[in-house]
C-alpha cells in the first residue's frame, strides 16, 4: 500500500469514529420529531464519491455494520445497503458525475431516502402500520438528516485529500 491510502484509510476511520458517536450518543437521546438521524449513510455516498467504487464499497460496509450494531432491528440491511451504494456512487463518480457538492446532494438524498424507505418497508414487513404514519416517518427522517450533508462531504473529502491528489499526480 501507498502512503497515501494509509493516511486516507486512517482519516476515514477517524471520521468513521466520530460519526458513530455523534450517531450514538447525541442522535439517539436526541430525537427531534420523534425520529433519529441517520448520517451514516452520507459516509458512503461520499467516499464512493470521492474515492472510487472499491473506497465507497469498503466505506459503505464499514458503515453499514456500524449502522446494524447500533441500530439493532435492521437484519443486515444497512450492511447490504450501504455496501452497494457506496459503490455505485463510486461508478457514478467516476464515469457518470462530476466530483462536486451538486452531485453528493443529489447521491446523498437518494441514498437517504432508499435508507429510509428500506427501513419503512422493514418495519412494516414486522409490524403491520398505516402506509401514511411510515411514509410521515421516512419524510421526518430525510428531513432531519439532510443538515448532515455538508459536514459529511467536507470530511470525507478532506479524508480522501491524498488519494485525490496521488491520482492527480499519476495521470498523463
Amino acid at each position: 500500500m501507498r502512503a497515501e491510502h494509509i493516511r486516507s484509510a486512517l482519516r476515514t476511520a477517524l471520521i468513521l469514529l466520530v460519526f458513530y458517536l455523534i450517531q450514538v450518543i447525541l442522535l439517539a437521546r436526541f430525537r427531534p420529531w420523534g425520529v433519529v438521524p441517520l448520517s451514516m449513510p452520507l459516509l458512503a455516498v461520499a467516499a464512493g464519491l470521492f474515492g472510487g467504487g472499491v473506497w465507497g464499497g469498503c466505506i459503505g460496509l464499514f458503515t453499514g455494520i456500524i449502522c446494524d450494531s447500533s441500530l439493532g432491528d435492521s437484519v443486515l440491511l444497512f450492511t447490504v445497503l450501504l455496501t452497494v451504494i457506496g459503490f455505485f456512487s463510486g461508478f457514478l463518480g467516476e464515469f457518470v458525475m462530476a466530483r462536486g457538492f451538486p452531485s453528493f446532494l443529489l447521491l446523498g438524498i437518494v441514498s437517504l431516502a432508499l435508507c429510509t424507505g428500506f427501513q419503512a418497508l422493514l418495519f412494516a414487513l414486522m409490524i403491520p402500520a398505516p402506509r401514511n404514519v411510515l411514509l410521515l416517518t421516512a419524510v421526518k427522517q430525510l428531513l432531519i438528516t439532510l443538515p448532515f450533508l455538508i459536514p459529511a462531504y467536507l470530511s470525507v473529502r478532506w479524508a480522501l485529500r491524498p488519494i485525490r491528489t496521488a491520482k492527480r499526480k499519476t495521470t498523463f
